[in-house]
């Protein structure tokens, strides 16, 4: 990924992205799959891009690498776009890499012609440090940006950079070797030797101590052994000689040790799958599906439908289900869960194949707020978390299969044959969960998986999000969380294999990840990235690349 270069001037830091630089903006809600021109598209020439709306809901499209800000800074972005309906251009405001103050939004009413829209924000936040670009665009939003600039006004903002980095290039090691971070400050691109560098030593997401150094001309360095496997994180911030903080505290270094050896905190239990089998067997028994097809608006590629059916307690799953129009005849089929949030249907499209995406929710929320009122006052990903047919993700898991065993006999257009199961964060960890009760998938690929390790305690390591057995509510779950661990079900997944993991990550740990990951019994392979965390940091497109070879590889036998 290529670095936006901030300017140090007097009286401003501008940020103007080069064309090419369009590229590596992400979105947090759509497909990142480049075959899928639907959503996002890039000129042939990276000379603009092209942002299509999801129906029924908001994605957010944003530039992962940071501007620097400060209090009495004002942030002026100018675009230039056309197309229809409203865009929102603005930024997410951060006191770290990794901590939230909110984020600030404009929006652009666009026309066929192309104009260029001007907005300049106030830093809402005294320790506001840096900002992260964003669109945000609506459902039934069409947008073409050619143009994009953000200005920092007000104070010169000398950029710090602090990094602690080990001694292998790949940050492996085996159990009982020494990983060796070389520790450097930078400013405006030259070396800084007079201060103190603060650091904090996680392992296996538990913090271990705190250290800090006076910053040598000639090298610092800090040495970590690991005797079990398992991952080291380090935070660090930075204060020049004088004591004040120029660098926040934030994730800067990583490494991992022998994690081909760790090991889920509790095994799988011995009837996992058959007890799944039998509920949804119960299921069937007790309440009829009574599944609602409804057709919704066509795109220029897609025919699209949302399917409701019922589930225990009266409630309802639902899922959308997207058909390429150039396709003529049978096709493959791929099965989402989105990741955690409220992301509704989530008409998520591919070029080649169906596409079912299930949420997890037994009920829909028009607006955000209705989304956060359910919520409280304990986030859904705990409720119920005391008996096992209680848990909010019992019926989650069961609806993901009565829609699977839908569309499996329903949809006419499926070849009969070419199945996989693709998500990222909850929807990784679902992946693996749907691969394991549906033995006709072919394949998986979870990013950053979700609903890993639950108790990983036993280990001595911080369990992968949501951290089930964290709160004092939920401390008598542990045997019952077994059955709801995607590292569990991943022991019964013989299909081959994606998986990835960020060593930053401190929602889905990486050793969460690795627990589920090394259970796997089929050919699989992991894409580690060392400095990347859960949507922040550094990310090559290894994990897409590989997922798109892994698609195509199976769908063609």
């Amino acid at each position: 990924m290529k670095k936006i270069v901030i300017a140090v001037l007097s009286v401003l830091v501008s940020i103007a992205f080069a064309a090419e630089n369009f590229k590596n903006w992400t979105p947090t809600n759509g497909s990142l799959q480049k075959k899928n021109p639907g959503m996002l598209k890039l000129s042939q020439q990276n000379t603009n891009i092209t942002l299509n709306g999801i129906t029924g809901t908001n994605w957010i499209l944003f530039r992962p690498s940071p501007a620097k800000v400060a209090a009495g800074n004002t942030v002026k972005i100018t675009i230039k776009a056309s197309g229809k309906g409203k865009l929102g251009f603005g930024y997410y405001e951060y006191h770290s890499g990794f901590n939230s103050n909110g984020t600030q939004n404009s929006w652009a009413e666009l026309t066929e012609e192309a104009k260029e829209f001007t907005a300049t924000f106030a830093i809402k936040h005294k320790n506001t440090t840096l900002v992260r670009p964003r669109f945000v665009v609506p459902a039934n939003c069409q947008a073409k940006v050619t143009e994009y600039s953000l200005k920092v006004e007000g104070e010169p903002i000398v950029q710090y950079t602090l990094t602690a980095a080990p001694d292998h290039a790949d940050h492996i090691y085996r159990k009982g070797e020494t990983a060796k971070f070389n520790i450097k400050v930078s400013a405006a691109g030259k070396a800084v030797t007079e201060g103190t560098v603060n650091l904090v030593l996680f392992i296996n997401g538990n913090k271990i101590e705190k250290k800090s150094f006076v910053l040598s001309p000639v090298e610092t360095s800090y040495n970590v052994t690991l005797k079990e496997p398992g991952f080291v994180l380090l935070r660090g911030s930075f204060a020049d000689k004088n004591g004040k903080t120029l660098f926040a505290e934030e994730q800067i270094g990583s490494a991992a040790f022998s994690p081909d050896e760790i090991k889920a905190g509790k095994d799988a239990p011995a009837d996992l799958i058959t007890y799944w089998q039998g509920e949804f067997a119960k299921l069937n028994k007790e309440v009829a599906p009574n599944f609602q097809r409804i057709a919704i608006a066509d795109t220029p590629s897609h025919k699209q439908w949302k399917l409701i059916c019922d589930n225990f307690g009266g409630t309802k799953t639902y899922a959308a289900i997207t058909i390429p129009k150039k396709i003529k005849g049978k096709m493959p089929m791929i099965f989402t869960v989105p990741p955690a949030g409220n992301y509704g249907f989530g008409f998520w499209k591919s070029s080649d194949a169906i596409h079912v995406t299930i949420t997890v929710f037994d009920r829909l929320f028009p607006k955000n707020a209705d989304y956060l009122s359910f919520n409280r006052p304990v986030w859904y990903f705990y409720m119920g978390a005391q008996k096992r047919e209680t848990y909010y993700y019992y019926k989650a898991i069961l609806g993901m299969m009565r829609v699977m065993d839908y569309a499996m006999k329903e949809i006419p257009q499926w070849d009969g044959k070419h199945l996989a199961a693709v998500g990222r964060s909850q929807g990784g960890g679902s992946a693996l969960i749907m691969a394991a009760l549906n033995p006709a998938i072919q394949c998986v690929s979870a990013d950053v998986p979700a609903l890993c390790d639950h108790n990983a305690r036993i280990a001595n390591r911080t369990p992968g999000w949501p951290q089930l057995l964290d709160r004092k509510d939920t401390k008598n779950f542990a045997a019952d969380a077994a059955y709801f661990d995607a590292a569990n079900f991943a022991a019964f997944v013989k299909c081959p294999a994606v998986i990835s993991a960020g060593f930053f990550d401190t929602m889905c740990y990486p050793s969460s990840i690795y627990a589920a990951y090394n259970n796997l019994k089929g050919e699989k392979k992991i894409i580690n990235q060392p400095c990347y965390g859960h949507g922040w940091g550094k990310r090559d497109t290894a994990y897409e690349q590989e997922t798109a070879k892994l698609l195509k590889k199976t769908f063609a036998k």
